[in-house]
């Protein structure tokens, strides 16, 4: 099986505010082939510091209806050790999803890449941090040289 470059987010609420709202979104960039959804839990840790993890799998027929085609696609490659380091990291009274993501789109480009005989040295993700201090650091820049 073709795959593309895998990406692991952890997205934290404060409480029990997953409410789904990400869930369109998911599956509009599912629907538009641009990700796959390889696995997604989530995991609930409660004011005493007590960790409950549910799967897709683990939701009921109701529950898991909000998640749609996506929820077939699902597989369980997080692990114990994932869900740990995650649950580690987690603040009392949080919740957290864990989405391990499928770049699907970038499957085409490597292909494109490979036939040019080209190849990928080396690549990787630019957090939304480093992306936002070098705005600032750019804009800091201009503005000294007016």
């Amino acid at each position: 099986m073709t795959s593309g470059p895998l990406e692991y987010l952890v997205i934290k609420f404060e409480g029990n505010h997953f409410t789904g709202e990400i869930l369109p979104e998911l599956r509009n960039l599912r629907d538009r082939n641009l990700v796959r959804i390889v696995d997604l839990l989530f995991i609930q840790k409660d004011a005493n510091g007590a960790v409950s993890i549910r799967e897709i799998s683990d939701l009921n027929e109701e529950e898991a209806k909000q998640y749609g085609p996506i929820a077939g696609e699902i597989g369980t490659l997080l692990t114990m050790e994932d869900i740990d380091d995650v649950a580690g990291k987690l603040p009392n009274n949080s919740t957290a999803a864990i989405a391990l993501l499928e770049h699907v789109w970038a499957i085409r480009l490597r292909d494109t890449i490979r036939n040019a005989q080209g190849e990928v040295l080396e690549g990787g993700l630019v957090s939304v941090a480093e992306v936002e201090a070098l705005g600032t650091e750019l804009a800091t820049q201009q503005a000294a040289q007016h």
